[in-house]
C-alpha cells in the first residue's frame, strides 16, 4: 500500500514561488554575464534537486516493512520493529513536534528527513502539515512522524497486519 503525504501544498508551493522569484530579481540587475550564469546554474540545481526530493516522499506500507520518505532521505524499518500499540495522533497544539533539523530538509510545509524528537529520541519526519501527524514510536533506535494524507486508515493498515512487537 501506499500513502500519499501531500507534499505539493500551498505552503511548500508558496516557498518554491518565492524561492525562483528571489533568484529572479538577483539576476535581473546589471550584472555581467558569467555572475547571472553561475547564479541560475546554481539556484536550477537546488530547485530541480528540491522539486525532486517532494516529489518521490510517500509511505509505503508492505507485508513486511514500512518505507517512509524517498529520494535522498528514507527511512526503512521492518514492521515488527513498529509499535502500533503506541502511535498517537499529534494536534497542531501538542508540544511533541520536531525539535531541531539534523540531517534533512525543512521548508515551510514540507520537513523531511531526521529531527530531534519530543521524547528525547531521533526522529524521522515526512510532515507536510501541523495537524493529524502520526507518532509511531519504534525499536530501531528512532520514531516516526509521518502526515499520511489519511492517517486513520494508515494506522488501521498497521493494525490490520498485526504490527507490532511479538
Amino acid at each position: 500500500m501506499v500513502f500519499s503525504v501531500g507534499v505539493f501544498n500551498g505552503k511548500s508551493i508558496t516557498t518554491l514561488i518565492v524561492f525562483v522569484s528571489v533568484v529572479a530579481l538577483l539576476v535581473s540587475g546589471e550584472h555581467d554575464r558569467g555572475f547571472i550564469i553561475y547564479v541560475l546554474s546554481i539556484c536550477g540545481l537546488v530547485f530541480f534537486a528540491l522539486f525532486f526530493q517532494m516529489h518521490f516522499s510517500r509511505i509505503m506500507l508492505s507485508e513486511d516493512v514500512l518505507v517512509a520518505g524517498g529520494g535522498l532521505y528514507k527511512a526503512r524499518i521492518p514492521l515488527s520493529q513498529l509499535d502500533v500499540a503506541g502511535a498517537s495522533l499529534l494536534d497542531g497544539g501538542d508540544r511533541s513536534g520536531l525539535g531541531w533539523r539534523l540531517n534533512g530538509i525543512g521548508i515551510p510545509g514540507y520537513c523531511q528527513g531526521w529531527f530531534s524528537g519530543p521524547r528525547g529520541k531521533k526522529v524521522f519526519a515526512v510532515v507536510t502539515r501541523r495537524r493529524s501527524r502520526v507518532y509511531l514510536p519504534t525499536s530501531a533506535g528512532f520514531d516516526l512522524i509521518l502526515t499520511p494524507d489519511d492517517p486513520q486508515s494508515f494506522l488501521e493498515a498497521l493494525k490490520r497486519l498485526g504490527v507490532g512487537p511479538d
